[in-house]
């Protein structure tokens, strides 16, 4: 599966901020001021207030029509739509209001989506897969948005995957959790997307995920949904880093050169490099990665290509160079992006 990432916006926050600044909110790249998708840029946004961007501010209905010509889809209510049509935008109708038959899409919109709180019945679901049975009746994606005013965001899923199942739906699903302002804190954030989403994906529960809260800038969030996927097995838009829990035997400062290596190779989706403090159990627990940093002895750092050693007996102080030279002579090496050299060069 290859997870999607939605990223979460209101009307308010998308005018608040600058257009450069928007698109970096959505991790896009950019090129003379055009935006660009790149690998880790959020595939569609949604705006979770109901909203849309309003068609008398020219400059934002442009900046989301320069989004969605670079592939960023725009997905709002369908009564905001029908008030307010926006060309290219997907409109999003609640499953409990279908009733069998395609949509009246408001103007300009091509697409819709399926919105379920996980409180319908079994019938509701199994009307909706009779309408798939027609393209023109087929919504692009369903949008799992749990009440959690009668459970929790897991339970409740969990049921409504269920009657997806049963009803024979094929239609990805992205999770969709919003916390309210003050709800959680950085770190409850991250525990509680792991645990309430994670724990659905990592069970084949869902393609994608659109998180939203107070206490992580919009930029955060996305970084952390992709990280989400990642460590799903969803979808992989930066270096795996895998690490032994550090213990007495360890032989260097475990943290410290975890983050010296993360910061200079975590620009390389794909590959996963194994930092063990020693060799009693790093060689077994880092089996899976591609590349292996071991302590083998005081001030000593042994590298490994899989399971095999191949470097031994390095200094501390060269190590972290001798794996970034060993990643490059296994072609699995690549500079980092440089937008400003893209831009110069497109300018050129």
């Amino acid at each position: 599966r290859d997870g999607s990432v939605f990223g979460s916006l209101t009307v308010d926050a998308a005018a608040s901020m600058s257009e450069s600044q928007l698109y970096t909110n959505l991790g896009c790249k950019t090129v003379v001021g055009m935006p660009f998708k790149d690998i880790a840029t959020v595939d569609s946004i949604y705006f979770t207030d109901g909203g849309v961007p309003p068609s008398s501010n020219a400059e934002l209905r442009r900046t989301f029509r320069r989004l969605m010509e670079s592939n960023v889809h725009v997905i709002c209510d369908e009564a905001a739509l029908t008030a307010d049509p926006m060309d290219g935008a997907v409109a999003v109708y609640n499953l409990s209001a279908l009733d069998g038959s395609a949509p009246s899409l408001p103007e300009g919109c091509e697409r819709f989506a399926v919105r379920f709180n996980g409180m319908e019945d079994a019938a509701a679901f199994e009307t909706l897969a009779a309408m798939c049975k027609s393209p023109e009746s087929r919504p692009a994606v369903l949008l799992a948005q749990a009440d959690t005013s009668k459970g929790s965001r897991m339970h409740t899923m969990r049921r409504a995957f269920e009657l997806v199942k049963a009803s024979g739906l094929d239609v990805p699903v992205v999770h969709v959790a919003l916390y309210e302002d003050g709800e959680v804190t950085v770190d409850e954030f991250v525990i509680r997307t792991g645990g309430e989403v994670g724990g659905c994906l990592v069970d084949g529960l869902g393609e994608g995920v659109c998180v939203k809260t107070d206490a992580v800038p919009m930029d955060d969030a996305r970084r952390i949904s992709f990280g989400l996927l990642q460590g799903c097995r969803m979808r992989n838009t930066k270096t795996e880093f895998i690490s032994c829990p550090s213990c007495g035997r360890t032989l260097f400062d475990l943290q410290e050169v975890t983050a010296q290596i993360a910061s200079r190779t975590g620009h390389l989706p794909g590959v996963s490099v194994a930092i063990m403090g020693c060799i009693v159990n790093g060689p077994g627990e880092m089996a899976d990665a591609d590349f292996g940093y071991v302590g083998g002895a005081p001030g000593k750092v042994d590298l490994y290509v899989g399971k095999e050693v191949v470097k031994r007996a390095i200094p501390n102080e060269e190590a972290c160079d001798a794996l970034i030279d060993l990643i490059k002579e296994y072609g699995r090496w690549k500079e980092p992006d440089s937008e400003e050299e893209e831009a110069e060069a497109v300018a050129a």
